[in-house]
């Protein structure tokens, strides 16, 4: 393993870096069409894992020089310099120049729909729709992956995680904001705030083995079957949502160099996984490997089982 969390090089292409939960892409043109699975293509869930064994990735994308479009014809969205647009995991990603004399450079941030904690229909509601970058969260958000993207960056793994897990918590403010400020929807309707809080409510309480549909209706004074009723709104389950949040901790734990004296058991129990081989199987069924092969694989000595 290197000591840097850049993972591909492509010159003239793209570099690509591994920011522990999320990815970071920095596309170079004049001329790169990045393709997406199409509309024939749909599985039923939207966070099916894609032939590479991870979940479907919601792309954020800031364009610092250009103009581009993505999309194809007469729905292709055209980009500016400075533009930031959310782009839908099941919308073909096809991204071209749309000025030969002017190629322009675009950084993608890759996000698991589990790691935000917005609903999946306001996700869907602010889609394609390019936002300045010149003020507010976006602006934030903007010279974050100015940063991460710069040729003053040096990233190192321990930090990874950390500035993965920053870029997640940036890309929540900013969507929210966006989602808030819709002028055809207005704020978000109650349903979708309220299951906004309760996701962050599961994220702050992963570690907890009690966590059940149970408790987490409870903490918000609501009954089991509205819980269910709200994340069947999300087109997802309460108990997959708590598995997949704890399952992107796990992975994020065990390749991280600051942790490789703890057994996996530790990081499991850590996370809310009390039985091992449930979070064996739990963690090969999402990732395709075995825990102790994809930190073996990753280069992190293991410390136990």
């Amino acid at each position: 393993m290197t000591s840097s969390a850049v993972v591909r090089d492509r010159p003239g292409h793209r570099t690509e870096w591994e920011l522990g939960p999320v990815r970071v892409t920095v596309l170079r043109f004049p001329a790169l069409s990045v393709s997406a699975p199409s509309h024939t293509d749909r599985p039923d869930r939207p966070d099916r894992p894609d032939r590479s064994g991870g979940p479907r990735m919601w792309r954020l994308i800031l364009v610092s020089e250009g103009p581009l479009t993505l999309g194809r014809g007469f729905d292709a969205t055209r980009l500016d310099p400075g533009q930031l647009v959310l782009w839908d995991p099941w919308e073909p990603f096809d991204a071209a120049a749309a000025d030969r004399a002017r190629p322009p450079r675009a950084m993608v941030l890759h996000l698991p729909g589990s790691a935000l904690s917005l609903p999946h229909l306001a996700l869907r509601g602010v889609a394609a729709r390019p936002v300045s970058s010149e003020t507010g969260p976006a602006a934030l958000l903007a010279r974050f992956l100015e940063g991460l993207a710069g040729p003053a960056a040096a990233i190192e793994f321990p930090q990874a995680a950390w500035l993965g897990r920053a870029a997640v918590d940036l890309a929540v403010a900013f969507l929210s904001s966006v989602a808030e400020r819709r002028d055809d929807a207005g704020p978000l309707p109650r349903q979708a705030a309220l299951l906004g809080e309760i996701k962050s409510y599961i994220d702050r309480n992963l570690g907890d083995p009690d966590l059940s549909p149970t408790a987490i209706a409870t903490a918000h004074h609501i009954s089991v079957r509205y819980l269910h009723h709200l994340f069947r709104q999300d087109e997802r389950t309460v108990g997959g949502f708590v598995r997949e949040r704890r399952l992107e901790r796990c992975r994020a734990d065990l390749t991280d160099p600051c942790l490789a004296g703890q057994s996996m058991a530790a990081i499991r129990a850590q996370w809310g996984f009390q039985d091992a081989a449930v979070f064996n199987r739990a963690f090969k069924k999402e990732y395709g490997i075995t825990p102790g092969e994809y930190r073996r694989r990753e280069g992190v000595p293991v410390g136990g089982r």
